[in-house]
């Protein structure tokens, strides 16, 4: 039984090439699970608010067997906005399973976010397979039934769709906030997670900010990403639609969403949901379908999470970077 060294990501060799062939190699069989590459990898540890010392990892010699990442970042959970640990990429490569490293990688993840000052954990996860079971053990609470949706590129659209301009940035930032204020799971945009988010993609996963008008007025947006996903059992590249949002009393959610999915750069489009959320119906009603289940679950660790588990302010915003990659 090889002997493990617990470690932060500050003594993991070659971290940005290791993440990347462990991500790979644990998730190869995970419907919905992106190919990843080591340029991937570097911009996904430089999300706003994930460290060296949050993420954790087990070394069986110079190779990371298993790994935890974390980012802290301000999350809106009933009501309010608390500090929440993002927990992603809880993997083990194939051959160093059942050695109890994610027990072990969690518990010291959770103690890093304490001491960082969080309120909460917050992960995803497929509610079909063994991991929902092993965070419930943890303490995990689910907290919203969501789906991954996919669909086709309409050929139509009714209304003018353009890329938009960087000084449309900000105010698209203010539009997108303001669409999901009620919605729990979110992290609103600020300077540093817009750029990070949209800006400063990995060559070939470039994002494309789009508007669609109503008489000169940007009155919906999304955000596209080409990234490669395991779907139906074949690994193929998707169009990723994230952070749809329109002016309801300009435009109507379904023409803005029609017309702005015609401008997706692949014929195949997939996006996230929460299933009691409404956009999950103006989705459907566009063609898309649900193909993969996933949950959020929340571990609360201070009393003001704790309070704020007890009340509910609106349906879930699923992070797609820590589900998807994008």
């Amino acid at each position: 039984m090889p002997e493990y060294r617990l470690v932060d990501f500050t003594e993991v060799p070659d971290a940005m090439l290791q993440v990347a062939e462990l991500s790979n190699s644990a998730f190869a069989e995970y419907e919905g699970a992106p190919t990843i590459d080591a340029a991937f990898a570097e911009w996904y540890l430089r999300r706003p608010g994930s460290t060296a010392e949050l993420c954790v990892g087990a070394l069986d010699g110079e190779t990371l067997a298993s790994m935890v990442l974390v980012a802290l970042q301000p999350v809106q959970l009933g009501g309010r906005v608390l500090s929440c640990g993002i927990i992603d990429s809880v993997a083990t490569r194939p051959e160093h399973r059942k050695q109890g490293l994610a027990r072990r990688l969690m518990d010291m993840a959770h103690e890093r976010m304490r001491e960082a000052g969080a309120d909460a954990g917050v992960l995803y996860t497929n509610p079909e397979d063994h991991p929902y079971q092993f965070y419930g053990r943890l303490g995990y609470q689910t907290r919203a039934m969501c789906m991954l949706m996919r669909g086709s590129r309409p050929l139509d659209r009714e209304l003018p769709v353009r890329e938009a301009e960087p000084a449309e940035h900000h105010g698209l930032a203010s539009l997108i906030n303001g669409f999901y204020d009620a919605h729990e799971g979110y992290a609103p945009l600020d300077e540093e997670l817009w750029a990070w988010h949209k800006l400063r993609r990995p060559a070939g996963m470039e994002a494309r900010v789009m508007v669609t008008e109503v008489e000169g007025v940007a009155a919906g947006t999304c955000t596209w990403s080409r990234i490669e996903l395991l779907l139906g059992g074949e690994t193929k590249p998707v169009a990723a639609m994230v952070d749809f949002a329109c002016i309801g009393d300009v435009c109507p959610g379904p023409k803005a969403l029609e017309s702005l999915m015609a401008s997706a750069p692949e014929k195949d489009i997939v996006v996230l949901v929460d299933a009691a959320d409404p956009l999950a119906d103006v989705y459907g009603s566009a063609g898309l379908e649900r193909v993969v289940g996933e949950v959020s679950m929340v571990l609360p660790f201070s009393e003001a999470a704790h309070a704020a588990m007890a009340s509910r302010s609106g349906p879930w915003y699923v992070m797609a970077e820590s589900v998807i990659g994008v």
